[in-house]
């Protein structure tokens, strides 16, 4: 082992004692008070610089109350519509001068649904203790009665979902509406057979499945929906359930995110099928791979970007002592057409 002494990090006291003045004097001049000479301000930092002296930025923010730091809670890195809102929220933040921390709920890449509560918790329970001004939570599942206990009174926006808890913001896309929209704009292409790929139900995000419904009831259509994963590879099976199960093949299929309708994409392909020719496909999130040259996916753009940018700005309205009930911001999603979807073929 290797028995050297590990090198002691220069302190204030040192700093004082070199300069020959008292340790609240470099106190005063590392906070850059205007209290302080420009000549004494000049020896304290010549000799903080000359002895290797850093500043202890988290101890002095820990004494104004502020750490200028906000927590962000991402659902998972597999999904690209997280990184859409996280720019977003970069956007938005900028300027203020806070800094981010970020942990993730779903590390692994097929784990999009399955989330483990108590790496939710674990990960707003670090925040807090961390004492960040604020929180920031992307695809959050919990209880509001959960969030609010975890929080302790931390300022927080939920986006992507409307959580009703005292002292909690939300910042959303009208998913519902979002979900009527995909039903009408395949339908006004001619279509009538159109299944849904919907994440699971023991989820909090049943909106888009629930436009869906009443835009296909309204309408005199038959629903038709599998449960799966968020994932690529949940898209995958839910397409080939579909293909094996459905007494007549859907014309259309409308995937609650866009990594599932990619899965579509591949199963449909595996069974011999031509998008759009055999059968339309449609995805929600509007991310960038969907707009690829490859893949040319036709989406509902929730408008990621945006919901993080305005979620980061109300968080900072918070964080400055703003009061008030709660509020809920809702962004109107629209459909982006692409190459995957067109008329079905009687229709041509």
């Amino acid at each position: 082992m290797d028995s050297r002494a590990r090198p002691r990090s220069v302190t204030m006291e040192d700093v004082a004692r070199e300069a020959g003045v008292s340790r609240a004097l470099v106190s005063l001049v590392m906070r850059e008070s205007p209290l302080v000479s420009p000549a004494r301000r000049a020896l304290v930092l010549e000799t903080a610089e000359r002895l290797g002296y850093t500043p202890n930025r988290l101890a002095s923010r820990l004494a104004s109350n502020r750490t200028h730091t906000i927590g962000v809670f991402l659902l998972g890195l597999h999904n690209p519509v997280f990184a859409d809102i996280y720019a977003g929220i970069a956007e938005g933040i900028e300027g203020s001068g806070e800094h981010l921390m970020v942990a993730v709920g779903a590390a692994e890449q097929d784990a999009g649904t399955d989330v483990d509560p108590a790496r939710e918790a674990e990960a707003i329970t670090s925040f807090v203790d961390l004492r960040v001004d604020g929180i920031l939570l992307a695809g959050y599942t919990g209880s509001p009665e959960s969030l609010t206990a975890l929080l302790r009174g931390t300022p927080a926006v939920v986006i992507t979902r409307e959580l009703t808890a005292p002292g909690v913001d939300s910042v959303l896309a009208d998913d519902r509406l979002g979900g009527r929209l995909a039903v009408e704009f395949l339908n006004e292409l001619g279509h009538d057979r159109i299944a849904h790929i919907a994440s699971r139900a023991t989820l909090p995000y049943g909106s888009r499945r629930a436009g869906y419904v009443e835009a296909m009831t309204r309408l005199g259509l038959e629903p038709l929906v599998v449960e799966e994963s968020m994932t690529e590879r949940g898209g995958h099976r839910a397409m080939g359930e579909i293909l094996r199960t459905a007494s007549t093949r859907p014309t259309a299929v409308f995937a609650n995110n866009d990594l599932a309708a990619l899965g579509a994409l591949g199963a449909l392909a595996s069974a011999g099928l031509s998008v759009p020719r055999d059968v339309s496909v449609l995805g929600y999130d509007d991310t960038a791979f969907a707009a690829s040259d490859v893949v040319q996916l036709s989406s509902v753009d929730q408008h990621g970007r945006d919901l993080g940018r305005g979620a980061a700005e109300q968080l900072l309205r918070r964080i400055a002592g703003e009061d008030g009930a709660p509020v809920v911001r809702r962004l109107a999603p629209r459909i982006v057409p692409r190459q995957s979807v067109a008329p079905p073929r009687s229709w041509a």
